[in-house]
């Protein structure tokens, strides 16, 4: 096994402007996987191709991107009917994103030993199985054995989802644990939301709480299934099903108006979805009760804001500031 001394440190140099310049615009390609035309790029990166040469701009585009394909990103061209070559949007393909995991003969050698140092059990047997799957050579002696695991450990358990639905349908209380907290609590589930397209969420009258809670459906288990009637009354409203970050209640509800770039008009509405705002014009009123939670999309797309008021891009630029003292901290 190679130890820390076997790599050398590498000496930190301040970019250069070219470094720069290929740095944002590899970030803006990941950040957009649909694609930037060039009349986008001079957009969004005004500093390096906003020249009155609109050529000479279009030459160093295309430079850029050749010196980036060079570095391994599989950088392609939409073709779109009969656009001009301007709108031609440029776009990293997934497949040059390599995300599997490359285990070397060493490396594997040494999880095994590591794996199999441990008292067996099914979930290391199956990662075993899975890690070593076309390298069973290099498994210690003695533990090759395969141990079968049965079909129906291997299926989906849905009984849990079943129980709730069942609850919620009679209404009837019922005893869970939830997620790693061994303490049992009883609840009465209200409703099945789901958030996204993928994250279920259960929404439940916690009697040990005394509150309306949410539970992720998967981190549920059933203990009990009780035939106790609902103890609360409850009336479902929107705000109880609105799981978006704008609605939690920080502060008093607040309007704040925002003129958002047109480039940048579809990922706003998609960010505000959920939430109430209203458009007047070029304006976007919205109204929230966490207005904190806005900052997150414009850290993310700072080029996004056009205008807003004085009172809220001061509290923008202070969190700003404080996130910024505290990776000085850090680095």
């Amino acid at each position: 096994m190679a130890s820390f001394e076997d790599f050398p440190m590498i000496e930190v140099k301040k970019m250069n402007e070219t470094e720069v310049r290929l740095f944002s615009l590899l970030f803006n390609l990941l950040r957009e996987p649909k694609g930037i035309s060039f009349q986008k790029f001079r957009n969004i990166m005004p500093r390096f191709y906003k020249n009155e040469d609109i050529e000479s701009d279009r030459k160093k585009l295309y430079r850029d991107l050749n010196q980036l394909k060079s570095l391994g990103f599989n950088i392609k061209v939409a073709q779109y009917g009969y656009q001009s070559e301007d709108f031609f949007p440029y776009y990293i393909e997934k497949e040059s994103i390599d995300r599997s995991l490359k285990f070397s003969k060493e490396e594997l050698e040494y999880l095994s030993k590591v794996l199999f140092s441990s008292e067996l059990s099914k979930e290391l047997i199956s990662l075993s199985q899975k890690l070593f799957s076309h390298h069973l050579d290099l498994i210690p002696n003695l533990t090759k054995q395969i141990v079968p695991i049965d079909s129906e450990e291997n299926s989906v358990d849905t009984t849990n989802t079943e129980k709730i639905l069942q609850a919620i349908k009679d209404k009837r209380a019922i005893t869970i644990v939830y997620g790693y907290d061994e303490k049992e609590r009883t609840i009465e589930p209200y409703r099945l939301i789901r958030k996204n397209t993928t994250d279920f969420y259960v929404l439940a009258y916690d009697r040990g709480k005394k509150s309306l809670r949410r539970f992720i459906l998967p981190r549920i288990t059933v203990k009990k299934e009780t035939k106790e009637e609902f103890f609360s009354n409850l009336k479902i409203s929107k705000e109880d099903l609105n799981f978006h970050p704008l609605s939690l209640k920080v502060h008093p509800e607040t309007e704040i108006n925002f003129t958002i770039h047109t480039d940048y008009e579809d990922r706003w509405k998609s960010f505000l979805e959920g939430t109430e705002y209203e458009k007047i014009e070029n304006k976007y009123k919205v109204i929230t009760t966490n207005q904190n939670a806005l900052f997150q999309f414009f850290v993310i797309l700072p080029e996004a804001l056009v205008e807003c008021s004085a009172e809220w891009k001061t509290s923008f630029a202070k969190y700003v500031n404080e996130w910024e003292n505290l990776y000085q901290l850090v680095r």
